[in-house]
């Protein structure tokens, strides 16, 4: 079963009738999930007018789950990654299953027991910038204790955000147009985001669509900036470049842009990349925690969703990684 958040609107005197709402019904009737698109469904956001419900699915295309029915009239958020399905009013009463289609972006089909599907169209909204568009900022560099307004001064205070409060927006990095997801070191609710100030940046993901040329121009992005592989992990193939110092950094790339073209053109299975200061790779093969601040990379190649996934994170020397 999907794990279940909820936020509710009510004001300090009605928490108690808040936590009770958010418990599960223990007989409660299950909804099934079901992804037939052909992006990575993150979570879905539930909003009855009373509450907001975040569910985190973290499905593939293909994928399914099963959450408790709310048995009711709600508006309904889905997280593709790369963009935002909206759908209004939608009816929950006795249906079985919610299936996510990919007749277009922003498609939904509801099934009953005994009654033929409805199909819902909603509106979707893109996190990428469109053609012509410029993001929100452009992003270089992520050091510890960063707070959000260093990274992007021009967001706005009604910022589209996720379950874990992280902002939704667009940045420019390495060349290139991203949908971005920066999440607080300490999540917090919107509204206490402004009156409590800036939230220190914890960790920083950007999203595109998967292709060679991306994922090529995005490699040599990072070795111009002193970047060199450290791990990879593909299908089949465990990598750690650090104890293999002897090859030296050129056979380090050379073998793993030959493993990822293989991945590549067989147009299946998943690869994961990580990155770091070719300066510091001698250290983290042996340190558990590195010697100075220290800004990583994590490169993930999901062919299923055809998504490109940078992770990027910020240590703090004699942190542990």
């Amino acid at each position: 079963m999907s794990r279940i958040q909820r936020s509710c609107r009510f004001t300090a005197a009605s928490l108690v009738l808040c936590l009770l709402t958010a418990l599960p019904a223990s007989a409660a009737a299950p909804l099934g999930i079901v992804n037939d698109t052909t992006a990575d469904l993150l979570n879905l956001r539930l909003d009855n007018g009373r509450e907001v419900s975040f569910i985190r699915l973290d499905m593939p295309p293909g994928g399914q789950d099963d959450m408790e029915n709310p048995q009711e009239v709600c508006d309904i958020r889905a997280d593709f990654g790369l963009g935002l399905a909206n759908f209004h009013a939608v009816p929950l009463k006795e249906v079985q299953r919610l299936v996510f289609c990919a007749e277009h972006p922003a498609c939904l089909k509801l099934e009953r027991p005994g009654h033929a599907a409805s199909h819902l169209r909603g509106k979707y909204r893109s996190l990428l910038p469109q053609p012509g568009d410029t993001p929100v900022c452009h992003f270089e560099q992520f050091r510890p204790g960063m707070t959000m307004e260093e990274v992007c001064t021009l967001l706005p205070a009604d910022t589209l955000r996720d379950d874990n409060d992280a902002i939704l927006t667009s940045l420019g990095f390495a060349g290139q147009l991203w949908a971005a997801r920066l999440s607080p070191a300490h999540p917090q609710s919107t509204a206490s985001a402004r009156k409590g100030g800036p939230a220190t940046l914890g960790h920083l993901e950007l999203r595109q669509p998967l292709s060679g040329q991306k994922l090529q121009a995005l490699m040599q992005h990072l070795y111009r900036q002193g970047y060199a592989p450290w791990q990879a992990e593909l299908p089949g193939i465990d990598m750690d470049f650090a104890e293999m110092a002897d090859l030296g950094l050129e056979r380090h790339k050379s073998l793993l842009e030959e493993a990822l073209r293989h991945l590549m053109e067989a147009g299946t299975g998943e690869a994961t990349v990580m990155l770091a200061p070719a300066a510091m790779l001698p250290l983290l093969a042996d340190a558990d925690a590195p010697q100075q601040d220290v800004q990583l990379f994590t490169l993930t190649l999901r062919q299923t969703s055809r998504t490109l996934i940078v992770d990027v994170a910020a240590y703090q020397a004699g942190k542990q990684l």
